[in-house]
């Protein structure tokens, strides 16, 4: 699979770095850059982008920024953001951003974003998934966004197995993932935001997705051959959440 992407942002370092890293990446093809959102839009309606790459900065006066020009894109044109702030990160998903990538982006990073650009779009080939776009609200993933390195990330709540606290960081473990995400945020802040019929919290130090619990026991539960505690606090509560399956 081959994507054809653009690139607008008004500063030409930044164009230049984003097209070196294009040139780097095999199933990248680079159609076309731009200084303006307007100057993007004429060529946008007469070849097919799948991915831009979009910067924030203050707009002129009767002009559009890019937050503006994503709006005015098909469903199937995928964005990826690059900012020099978090500080439109929420506004940015809200429009169904692929990624946000803040400050000066390495090709680690890139090339992280863009894999998540060739899945989504291989996903659609294969009828796996559904465009964004028409669903409503009760047919589309649930997800957090979660601050990791300097990257705001969009996380689906189904890819989690179990969140490990550590101090004022937690490891999120996902399925199929060799390494977690790291993430400054506490456990309490956690458990706040996470679906209680989807988690629970069974240690001071753990909160685990029910449906990735491989057994329970008297003192642990698994997940993935991974044996994690049951704190004394929190005994009762998974007593509540075991009297509620159905065992035969």
């Amino acid at each position: 699979m081959n994507l054809n992407c653009a690139i607008l942002h008004m500063d030409a370092e930044v164009i230049a770095r984003v097209q070196e890293y294009i040139e780097k990446t095999p199933f990248l093809t680079l159609h076309g850059k731009y200084g303006s959102p307007l100057e993007a839009l004429q060529d946008y309606y007469e070849t097919r982008v799948e991915i831009f790459f979009v910067g924030i900065y203050p707009v002129e006066e009767g002009g559009i920024n890019g937050m503006d020009f994503c709006r005015l894109l098909s469903p199937s044109t995928r964005v990826i953001f690059l900012a020099g702030s978090e500080r439109h990160a929420a506004e940015c998903f809200r429009l169904d951003a692929l990624d946000y990538l803040v400050g000066e982006v390495d090709f680690s990073m890139f090339f992280q974003s863009v894999s998540k650009a060739i899945r989504w779009f291989a996903l659609q080939e294969t009828g796996k998934t559904k465009a964004k776009a028409p669903q409503s609200s009760e047919e589309q993933p649930k997800v957090i966004y979660i601050r990791s390195d300097s990257r705001i990330m969009r996380l689906d709540l189904e890819q989690i197995n179990y969140i490990e606290g550590l101090g004022d960081y937690v490891k999120i473990h996902r399925k199929g993932a060799f390494k977690p995400i790291l993430s400054l945020c506490s456990m309490k802040y956690m458990e706040e935001k996470l679906p209680a019929d989807e988690f629970i919290r069974v240690h001071r130090s753990f909160i685990v997705r029910k449906d990735s619990i491989d057994a329970i026991g008297h003192n642990m539960v698994v997940i993935e051959k991974k044996d994690l505690p049951i704190g004394d606090t929190y005994r009762e509560r998974v007593k509540g959440y075991v009297s509620s399956l159905v065992v035969l």
